[in-house]
């Protein structure tokens, strides 16, 4: 039964799905069946900041629903959005099977009005497949329920994500063994300001730094903090760990560990990014952002 109610709305969906100029408006005769494409493989989805003239993306879609004759990808900083006009066009694909979407950095780039080392690093860039059928209907996300192109169910690939990354070179920050100092651009936990500088970090293997004082705790407590990155990508993560006390305002035992996805340690770029939860006991002290520049 719940099978026979999944193909019943996958049809419905059909009928309904694309549109023309000025939209359907209620008449019937307006009204075709749509497409999308599938997902066949997710490529390549990383973008290598140190090597962004060879740099590229790529997936391969299938048609599904009426016949594809082309698909455009657009490009948007961020997440995805169903907001047309932020949309910039980056590449057209003749669809002839399974299909191949790839596409470059320096194109990507093109399309945002930006030079290639204007791709930021540890962003993410949402591409969009907008599929036109040879019927002349235009179909995507803004035009698609999300209830549709974002259940596993139907294997929709009308969006996709790139990641401007970049690999870990301990070489860059001295090599293994050397240590280094760091000026703070930006501190949400407040022990530093702008401008401030974090010394005697330490290079302890090809995949971790040591800090060996993060932070402006008391001196006759201060424990180190290490950080663990891939050296594939340069994504960097903080064990749970604690770091010292601050006696003055009753805090001790306070540990800190990073929180979500904006952790990177960015080698062509000599640039620190740590987002950090910090915890003492069962008191949680919120989710901080702390960005370091080498010196």
């Amino acid at each position: 039964m719940k099978k026979l109610a999944f193909i019943l709305t996958a049809l419905s969906f059909l009928l309904l799905a694309g549109c023309k100029k000025g939209g359907i408006n209620g008449d019937f005769s307006e009204v075709g069946t749509g497409s999308y494409v599938t997902k066949v493989a997710i490529g390549n989805i990383i973008i290598d900041y140190s090597n962004l003239g060879a740099a590229k993306v790529d997936v391969t879609v299938r048609e599904f629903g009426s016949p594809v004759d082309k698909i455009k990808v657009f490009v948007t900083k961020g997440s995805a959005t169903t907001n047309k006009a932020a949309w910039k066009e980056v590449k057209e694909f003749p669809y002839s099977g399974d299909t191949k979407l790839e596409v470059t950095a320096v194109q990507i780039a093109a399309a945002l009005g930006i030079p290639v080392t204007g791709l930021e690093t540890g962003a993410t860039y949402t591409l969009y497949n907008q599929v036109i059928s040879k019927d002349g209907l235009v179909h995507d996300i803004s035009n698609t329920g999300s209830s549709y192109y974002g259940n596993p169910n139907y294997n929709m690939l009308m969006t996709w994500q790139a990641v401007v990354v970049c690999p870990f070179n301990p070489a860059a920050w001295g090599g293994v063994g050397a240590n280094f100092s760091a000026r703070v651009l930006e501190d949400g936990w407040a022990d530093y300001s702008p401008g401030d500088i974090i010394f005697n970090i330490e290079i302890t293997s090809a995949t971790q730094l040591r800090f060996n004082s993060m932070w402006l705790t008391d001196l006759t407590d201060t424990r180190p903090v290490l950080v663990n990155i891939n050296a594939a990508t340069g994504a960097a993560t903080v064990p749970r760990q604690i770091y010292g006390d601050y006696g003055f305002y009753g805090i001790y035992d306070i540990s800190c560990a990073s929180s979500g996805t904006n952790n990177w340690v960015f080698s062509c770029v000599n640039l620190i990014t740590l987002t950090l939860n910090h915890t003492a006991g069962s008191t949680n002290y919120g989710t901080y952002l702390l960005r370091l520049q080498k010196l």
